[in-house]
């Protein structure tokens, strides 16, 4: 089996781990007449279990629909009424035609997304004491569900986000100051939701920073404080650069009214990029592969993540001259996370290829190395792809076809780069998002040797 295969394999062992639809039907379900809600998770194992007048589902972000569907397929007529808010080109069709639906624009709001944000707060709205109200929350939820604070236009609210994402900003920092600037993030949908019970089961794309801020947290999290926006702003320079009626709405004294009490509220974390990588372990076993899976989770400016993965071919380029106590055999590097760019040119392409050339540049004329980085939602910033293969031989290739790899990552250019490579993945839209997957396949090394910790540089 090639190396592209096996990590293909890899990849879709890792996506298969957090599907939605059978993390939802697992979590939610009938007992009688009543609602169960449990958690699928080893790391904290809870069962919940109502007997409500009213079942309400609300399913949000880019797996809202197989999770949708689960859950219809669970609760089925216990189901009053059921809105599914998803990108717009999600395959709303696979519904029941009793569900409603919006498709709205990711990753920056539309006017879809104002009716998205609308029609939850008035659901939310028409629930009362002794009725549940069940969220399903994925990643991408925060532009999908938009409900802009009073005086901050569309317009204003989309130009900060886009500013933000530009400067590189986290995007934990960003869902805090979508929050600050919204009606319905911030926990302020479940305060919508009045005396109502509300669970919310998430399928977190934002690996240990927090998994109450997926979507911005509009059942779980809390408003953010004025001063906590404007650190975010100032910290990543942009606070000039926003429009006026957001530096009005998170000026000194503008403190957001506390919001009011409601009915009990619960959650269950049904995976992340943990999951994901767990999946991906287990196949390499199961492929004769020795993994070694790095806890520390991928984060800040992806061309120095790249380097980390270099770093992890190099570790395996140096085991290989190491002695052999035993038959050395195949191992892979496994790595999940989510990484930023700070967009300086007029370029295409997205974080995982950033990461990827970054990464093809550090081990140029490597043998036996082979990489690739992509998004578990297979897409990296535009639909055209998920990611990119590397290997020792990425820029000989490219130098041989005229391509700039130092121009590509300047400009933020790298989806011409590998598609004239041949080397750009693309699985297409897989349902779910829990982040970003590397895979470092390197040459044999000894048993003896896999416990070498890697380091980046």
């Amino acid at each position: 089996m090639d190396a592209r295969e096996v990590l293909t394999r890899l990849y879709r062992a890792a996506v298969a781990a957090v599907d939605p639809a059978a993390l939802v039907g697992e979590a939610l379900g009938r007992r009688g007449a009543g609602v169960f809600v449990r958690s699928v998770s080893a790391r904290a194992q809870r069962e919940f279990v109502f007997a409500p007048s009213r079942v309400v589902v609300l399913a949000v972000g880019k797996a809202a629909v197989p999770m949708a569907a689960a859950a219809h397929a669970n609760l089925g007529s216990r189901i009053d009424d059921l809105l599914v808010v998803a990108p717009e080109d999600a395959p709303f069709r696979t519904l029941p035609p009793s569900v409603r639906t919006i498709g709205a624009r990711h990753p920056y709001p539309d006017e879809s997304s104002l009716t998205a944000g609308d029609a939850a707060l008035s659901l939310a709205g028409s629930l009362g004491k002794g009725d549940l109200f069940v969220v399903l929350l994925s990643g991408g939820g925060s532009s999908l569900l938009c409900a802009p604070a009073p005086g901050i236009s569309l317009d204003d609210k989309s130009r900060t986000s886009r500013l933000l994402l530009a400067a590189g900003t986290p995007i934990a920092d960003v869902n805090a100051v979508r929050a600050a600037l919204s009606r319905v993030k911030g926990g302020r949908l479940a305060a919508a939701a009045g005396a109502a019970d509300v669970v919310t089961l998430v399928l977190s794309d934002l690996g240990d920073d927090g998994w109450h801020l997926v979507a911005s947290g509009p059942t779980l999290g809390s408003p953010t404080r004025p001063a906590d926006a404007r650190g975010i702003l100032e910290r990543y320079r942009i606070a000039p650069l926003v429009p006026a009626s957001v530096r009005a709405h998170l000026s000194y004294g503008h403190e957001p009214a506390p919001l009011r009490s409601g009915g009990p509220r619960w959650s269950v974390l049904l995976a992340d990029v943990h999951t994901a990588l767990e999946g991906a372990r287990v196949e390499a076993l199961r492929l004769g592969i020795e993994p070694r899976v790095v806890p520390e989770l991928l984060s800040g400016e992806a061309r120095t993540a790249g380097r980390r993965l270099a770093f992890a071919g190099a570790t395996a380029g140096d085991l290989r001259r190491r002695r052999f106590t035993f038959a050395p055999r195949r191992h892979v590097t496994i790595l999940g996370g989510e990484t930023t760019v700070t967009v300086k040119g007029r370029g295409r392409g997205g974080r995982n290829r950033e990461v990827a050339l970054s990464a093809a540049r550090a081990i140029a004329e490597a043998a036996g190395v082979t990489m690739l980085c992509a998004g578990t939602d297979g897409i990296d910033n535009e639909p055209d792809a998920a990611g990119a293969f590397v290997d020792g031989t990425t820029l000989a290739r490219a130098e041989a076809l005229g391509l700039d790899s130092a121009r590509a990552l300047l400009e933020n250019d790298t989806a011409p780069f590998f598609k004239a490579l041949g080397d750009a993945f693309a699985p297409g839209p897989t349902g779910t998002n829990v982040g970003d997957v590397a895979f470092v396949l390197g040459p044999p090394v000894a048993d003896d040797d896999s416990s070498i910790p890697l380091q980046p540089t």
